[in-house]
């Protein structure tokens, strides 16, 4: 891979965490799980570790930088208010201690429950609570005093027989399970973190009283300094007896085999808890410890959250419909009467091709579980119940032509002339990274193969304004704009993007640089040999045979395409 494409992979992936963070801390929303979330932060960091020239100082992997909405005015946390790192695997926790066992003998841990909530510090000046701010991006927080003087049981008067001159307390709001139920009747979040991050943004006092908030306290620091208790357990003893709420569960352990039976024993027991928790947080307990191991620009490094795997919800299924693929594969796509896992609304289950809907042998009505894979992809694992009839294709859903339900992937072999396939291939030919035609979307070529303008894919090219502005909702000024469109991607389009925009099975992006370094010409791609494949190491076995077979079944079109852009 060259410098160039690295660089667009670091910033693609940025741009995402970027988006998703902005709509998680100030949309209320999760549009994507926190696994697949935590997965692209830590496939930016791997790259960052491979082209160090790359990283940059406001990498999200250093320090998430969000932009504030100014809702609340930005005030600087004492001490920077980090985040955890997290995983979901039993090795990484069991390496995670190893490493610290090294350095460090006879460590105990602290194990405290994972709360679902939001993070906030609350700053106290003479035992009375002066200030309240939200994690922010760790330096920076939002100031939400005055809506968290209405939460009931914060202190507003710390009850001690000394006087604390500078006290900050640590820790996570939430809301308990019966209030959720019964708020979410009548609105629509899709969990209770968003709904406590929604309501402590709240203008309206009165919102905030009726929503009963809660919070439970785990970090403690006096007159600046974190060190003032020896351990972790004694900082939860502090905070009790002088008015908080702490983890009810929270253990000191030893060793990972002690942490393992714990983390299966909360797991199984998570229902009985009355706020929703996604895991533990294992701390060393020693803060001198602690101190010496320190944090970065972003992660505490003293301790990891090591979280749930998404439950399972039962559910029935209302309609299967089906996409068929730019290469023919039939994807039936499963609507399910919406459920909620792990905060993110299930409506549709993909089953990836037709063996699956055989496998599984479902139906219309049949009720299913479902679960989110590694809380991320949405999986039916069960049927509890069919209807016995269960749902068969030997035809194609969009051609109606016959297909090979024996194939280990069945397939629609028809190409454009299946209407469906063939719309999936011109969108992909038309895509940003092929011929990038801009304005060309999914709904104007889903109109041009309706009306019968484009029969295959180099029409596109032939286009004129009478013909479109034929569709309905086209005007001539639209019209033109796509024509124009159309003409300058012709003059502007490399040679790895036409090799790209194929639609050639197993040939993605990369391969068609490749492929376009060595040939430099497309008139020489027509007449690409097998001998000449096969000496492009970069290209395995099954590379070599699908470019082959594609460029002898496809000679007429790879000409007319050639023919066209060679007279612009």
């Amino acid at each position: 891979m060259n410098k160039i494409n690295i660089k667009k992979k670091i910033l693609k992936i940025k741009k995402k965490i970027k988006i998703y963070s902005y709509f998680y801390f100030y949309k209320n929303k999760s549009i994507i799980s926190d696994k697949k979330y935590d997965f692209l932060i830590k496939k930016l960091e791997l790259l960052e570790k491979k082209y160090p020239l790359f990283k940059k100082k406001n990498s999200p992997t250093r320090n998430i930088n969000y932009n504030f909405l100014n809702l609340f005015k930005k005030k600087k946390h004492n001490f920077p208010m980090l985040s955890i790192k997290n995983t979901y695997l039993y090795k990484d926790i069991k390496n995670y201690l190893k490493k610290i066992k090294k350095i460090y003998k006879n460590i105990k841990y602290c194990i405290e429950l994972k709360i679902d909530g939001m993070a906030i510090s609350l700053i106290y000046e003479n035992n009375y609570l002066i200030k309240s701010l939200t994690r922010g991006n760790g330096i920076y927080g939002e100031n939400i005093t005055k809506n968290i003087l209405n939460i009931k049981n914060i202190p507003k008067k710390i009850i001690s027989k000394e006087k604390i001159k500078n006290l900050e307390i640590r820790g996570e709001l939430y809301i308990n399970k019966k209030n959720f139920l019964k708020i979410n009747k009548n609105k629509n979040f899709s969990n209770s973190r968003n709904l406590v991050s929604g309501t402590i943004r709240q203008s309206n006092i009165n919102i905030i009283k009726d929503r009963k908030l809660s919070f439970i306290a785990y970090d403690i620091i006096i007159n600046n300094n974190r060190k003032i208790f020896i351990s972790q357990s004694n900082s939860l003893k502090k905070l009790k007896n002088i008015g908080f709420n702490i983890s009810p569960k929270y253990k000191i352990l030893n060793n990972i085999n002690e942490i393992n039976k714990y983390y299966i024993y909360i797991n199984k027991n998570r229902k009985k808890i009355n706020f929703d928790i996604d895991g533990i947080v294992i701390k060393i307990n020693n803060k001198y410890i602690q101190e010496k191991i320190g944090n970065n620009n972003k992660y505490i490094k003293w301790c990891i959250a090591w979280k749930f795997n998404s439950v399972e919800k039962k559910t029935k299924i209302k309609k299967i419909k089906f996409n068929i693929g730019k290469n023919g594969i039939i994807v039936p796509i499963i609507k399910v009467k919406p459920i909620n896992i792990g905060g993110i609304i299930i409506k549709n289950v993909n089953l990836y091709n037709l063996n699956y809907l055989y496998k599984l042998k479902i139906n219309i009505k049949d009720i299913v579980i479902i679960k989110r894979s590694y809380d991320v992809i949405p999986k039916i694992i069960k049927v509890i119940k069919n209807n016995n009839n269960f749902y068969k294709i030997t035809k194609c859903p969009s051609c109606k032509k016959k297909i090979n339900i024996k194939k280990k992937i069945p397939k629609c072999k028809y190409g454009v002339k299946c209407k469906e396939q063939f719309k999936n291939i011109l969108i992909h030919f038309t895509s940003k990274k092929a011929f990038n035609i801009i304005g060309l979307g999914k709904n104007i070529i889903k109109k041009l193969i309706k009306y019968n303008i484009i029969k295959n894919i180099y029409d596109i090219f032939n286009i004129s304004i009478k013909k479109i502005i034929k569709i309905p909702q086209i005007n001539i000024k639209l019209a033109k704009k796509l024509i124009y469109s159309i003409n300058l991607s012709k003059k502007k389009v490399k040679l790895n993007n036409i090799i790209y925009s194929l639609s050639i099975p197993y040939i993605g992006e990369y391969t068609s640089i490749n492929i376009s370094k060595k040939i430099k010409k497309f008139k020489k791609f027509i007449y690409l040999k097998k001998k000449k494949l096969i000496k492009m190491n970069f290209l395995n076995k099954k590379k070599i045979v699908s470019i082959y077979k594609y460029i002898k079944k496809n000679k007429k079109l790879l000409k007319k395409i050639y023919k066209i852009l060679s007279i612009n």
